[in-house]
């Protein structure tokens, strides 16, 4: 195998939709970064020596590769920086493991071949050259015929500062909607921030806050194109371990315009209603019943700012967000936010 590496390239990867991980503490301040981004390139014709290679630096389990009609062949090119790397790859055989858990976040689309992911929230296939995002916080399986493709991995830290800058909070754990079609539009907005930042991402010349621009720029570009939403938990429980307590806080955010119970909550994460309410009270301070009732309330709080007087009454927001006696919502918002919901909405 042949390879090549500049600016102290940590290893380098190639066929599964995803990305060697990296440390989860990721800081996007451009002082702590390399001025030159960091590149790998490694090639080989050797089937069993590139499946190895993958399964060791993903520290996957299971690889399995065999070859295709084509003569086999593998390729891999990387550059960028901590918080975003641009990567390209050639695997022209076919290649199916299991991928750990990771909390980066990766897009990858292909120009040539397609790729099979089952994952715990269920199963995506790539469709074309259409980008998708790989799973994260979650292991999951794949299967892949012999492809070309690229990929875009980027922090979780890194992401996550960006998306703050739309919802308005301090950074959250962002969960895109893996089943999403993107619009033509946003395909299209999507190419041409990839297309204009990728030299200067890459550009061994480019001063720092400049490829942070670029990086930004190509960040801000996957949040408006996945339907996306931030979901407060505790760093603690973003682990492989509390995986299934995080689960369940996620349904509750995508399901709390809905009648849903503790009961709903438990089986979306595949646990007993007692282990649920045990592990909320220990890790994020409140009962099922309790975190779903907050979860409303800053619901019916964004919309109480993001909309006008005279446009919407508090009654309808209310309502929307399950809470049926007015009063009793009106005092639960108070006590939650030092005001009033009419105050909010008068802002």
């Amino acid at each position: 195998m042949t390879s090549t590496s500049a600016s102290e390239s940590s290893h380098g990867t190639t066929a599964p939709p995803a990305a060697p991980r990296t440390s989860t503490s990721t800081s996007s301040s451009s002082s702590s970064l390399p001025t030159a981004p960091q590149r790998a390139r490694f090639s080989t014709d050797d089937i069993e020596e590139a499946r190895s290679l993958l399964e060791t630096t993903y520290d996957g389990r299971q690889f399995r590769a065999r070859r295709g009609a084509d003569r086999f062949a593998f390729r891999f090119a990387s550059a960028g920086d901590d918080r975003l790397s641009l990567q390209t790859g050639t695997f022209l055989g076919h290649l199916q493991g299991t991928i750990p858990w990771s909390r980066d976040y990766v897009v990858s689309w292909f120009r040539s071949g397609s790729v099979t992911i089952d994952h715990p929230g269920g199963q995506l296939t790539s469709v074309g050259s259409r980008p998708f995002l790989t799973p994260t916080e979650t292991s999951y399986s794949f299967s892949m015929t012999p492809h070309r493709h690229g990929i875009v991995h980027i922090a979780a830290a890194f992401l996550e500062e960006v998306a703050a800058e739309t919802h308005g909070r301090h950074p959250q754990r962002i969960v895109f909607d893996y089943a999403a079609v993107p619009s033509d539009e946003a395909l299209e907005a999507w190419r041409q921030a990839l297309g204009a930042a990728t030299p200067v991402v890459v550009g061994d010349t480019t001063p720092a806050d400049v490829r942070l621009a670029a990086q930004t720029d190509i960040a801000r570009a996957l949040l408006d194109l996945f339907p996306w939403r931030a979901v407060d938990v505790p760093d603690a429980v973003r682990t492989e371990r509390m995986r299934r307590l995080r689960q369940a806080a996620e349904y509750v955010h995508s399901y709390a315009d809905q009648a849903i119970t503790s009961a709903d909550i438990a089986t979306a994460a595949g646990m007993h209603t007692r282990t649920l309410q045990q592990l909320m009270n220990e890790h994020l301070g409140s009962s099922p019943t309790l975190y779903l009732r907050h979860v409303r309330l800053d619901r019916a709080r964004q919309d109480l700012l993001a909309a006008r007087p005279g446009e919407v009454l508090v009654g309808d927001i209310a309502r929307r967000w399950g809470f049926g006696n007015l009063g009793r919502f009106s005092a639960s918002y108070a006590a939650r936010y030092g005001e009033q919901p009419r105050e909010t909405l008068a802002r």
